[in-house]
């Protein structure tokens, strides 16, 4: 950055806060001597002649175009700070309008600033990334209205609303989270349970439901609380009505994730009983597994042992030794010795399960192996569904990347064993199963190939039905305590917010008792 050039004093001088590169801003209210002191006669200082009060104001807009005089009186009219500056830009010198100020935001209160600038040569409008013209400035700071800094220390406002406003906006978002809940009751009420599917469906939204209706007497009970502390306080505090608000915004997400559920549930259970006759295949064809696995052990004259189930199943090496440990029993580094657990006569596909679970920590999810390998059986064939899809429309294509997806058909074709076309046979399955990723041709082009279409969402159903199982085993349960717990700490929050607030009232004196 250049060096600024030299101004003498009279050229508006010291009269108003400069800003140089490499300087801090300098006020001769705080750097002169006599300025400190007050020794001053008619707005002017008696030692460095530096104008001050209203003459600093009238000197700061002395070079300035007529219209930025406009420009503070209406900026100052809607609170803004406003502050007149002389800047270096690296080339030139140019006089700036700065008005800054809190503004509220989606999540609060943020400081912010405009700056209109002008060339302190010619008096014309510098344009910049920092600086605006005038109208654009002018447009921007009647858009939004400017916090008052004072409320928001004292708690009179939180970013920028009054209690007041506070309870009013939270009668809204209650009012609109009691309507999801009539459409969650209504969903739920549809339900036909009169079926093994529509059972169960009813069963995953009966829970959904049930905690539906818990979220909503929580933000209920969270704006009955601000509304009371609006009537304590006489609407003078806006910090007790405004710490409920995390309560409020938890229940309305809850609620809208509930209703999710709801109306997921018929199409979940139809997934899950899909799934079911693939993960009792997964179990059938691991019991099959191990006792072909124990007559070869047999006809070698060997007996079974963790070790070589753990090679049967392909397991990690780590994973190994953790599961040897577990059966066979081990000592530990103090000498300790632990015993065994397994059986080499019982079934080992029953013990691995109980090692999974009982080796499981918090940190951990455990699965059986029988939901592990049927999401490997159902995975391979929604790929295979979606392959053939891809082979009976894969002419028509005509979007993007048509030729790559014809060159693989050819090549897949040519070894329908899949031998060495793995590759080609990945780049069709994504195609077809990933529609998104496809910008929806599978979509579209559905009505040319009906039952490879219908094998295919079959398929994926199934698939996303095994993870449904999955889900009923840990992450329902989990992300319910999760919900809850964080109701319960919005809550918690709520009501120690509503707490300090009257205390502080208390200790200002503005309570009826002091």
């Amino acid at each position: 950055m250049s060096t600024p050039p030299h101004t003498p004093a009279s050229h508006s001088g010291p009269q108003t806060p400069l800003t140089e590169p490499g300087n801090d801003t300098v006020d001769t209210e705080t750097s002169c001597p006599a300025c400190k002191d007050g020794r001053i006669r008619e707005d002017i200082c008696g030692q460095c002649a530096a104008a001050v009060g209203a003459r600093a104001a009238a000197v700061a807009l002395a070079g300035l175009p007529r219209n930025a005089a406009t420009l503070v009186t209406e900026a100052e009219a809607l609170g803004w700070d406003v502050r007149a500056e002389r800047r270096w830009t690296g080339r030139l010198w140019v006089r700036a309008l700065v008005a800054s100020g809190l503004v509220m935001v989606r999540a609060g209160v943020e400081e912010t600033e405009h700056v209109c600038a002008w060339n302190e040569a010619t008096g014309k409008f510098v344009a910049s990334a920092s600086t605006g013209g005038f109208k654009a400035v002018r447009e921007s700071i009647e858009a939004v209205r400017v916090v008052s800094r004072e409320q928001e220390a004292t708690g009179r406002t939180v970013w920028g609303r009054d209690a007041t406003e506070w309870v009013e906006q939270m009668d809204a978002a209650v009012a609109k989270v009691s309507a999801v809940l009539s459409d969650a009751r209504d969903a739920f009420d549809a339900l036909d349970g009169s079926t093994p599917t529509g059972a169960r469906a009813v069963e995953l939204a009966s829970a959904a439901y049930g905690e539906a209706r818990t979220a909503e007497r929580s933000a209920t009970d969270a704006v009955k609380a601000a509304r009371a502390w609006l009537a304590e306080a006489d609407g003078e505090d806006a910090r007790g009505c405004a710490s409920w608000r995390r309560a409020i915004v938890l229940a309305g997400q809850h609620v809208k994730e509930a209703v999710e559920t709801i109306t997921d549930a018929a199409a979940r259970a139809e997934r899950e009983a899909l799934a079911a006759a693939i993960i009792e295949e997964a179990l059938e064809r691991l019991v099959a597994q191990e006792a072909q696995w124990r007559k070869r052990l047999a006809d070698a004259g060997r007996e079974p042992s963790a070790r070589d189930y753990a090679g049967l199943i392909s397991m990690f090496e780590e994973s190994t030794r953790r599961w040897c440990e577990w059966f066979d029993g081990y000592t530990d580094y103090d000498g300790v010795q632990h015993a065994g657990r397994g059986d080499a006569t019982l079934s080992f596909v029953a013990q691995y399960d109980a090692w999974g679970k009982a080796t499981r920590s918090s940190r951990s999810v455990y699965y059986p192996a029988r939901y592990t390998y049927a999401a490997l059986i159902a995975g391979d064939r929604a790929n295979d569904a979606a392959v053939a899809f891809a082979l009976a429309v894969v002419d028509r294509i005509e979007g993007r990347g048509a030729e790559r997806l014809r060159q693989a058909a050819a090549a897949v074709r040519k070894n329908p064993q899949g031998l060495g076309v793995g590759n080609e046979r990945r780049h069709l399955a994504s195609w077809a199963r990933y529609p998104h990723n496809s910008f929806g041709e599978p979509v579209r082009l559905a009505e040319h190939a009906p039952a490879a279409w219908a094998a295919l969402q079959t398929a994926v159903a199934a698939y996303k039905g095994v993870q449904d199982f999955e889900h009923a085993l840990h992450w329902d349960v989990h992300y319910a305590v999760e919900r809850e717990n964080a109701r319960a700490e919005a809550a918690c929050t709520g009501s120690a917010g509503l707490e300090r607030a009257r205390a502080d009232r208390a200790m200002s004196g503005r309570t009826e008792a002091a």
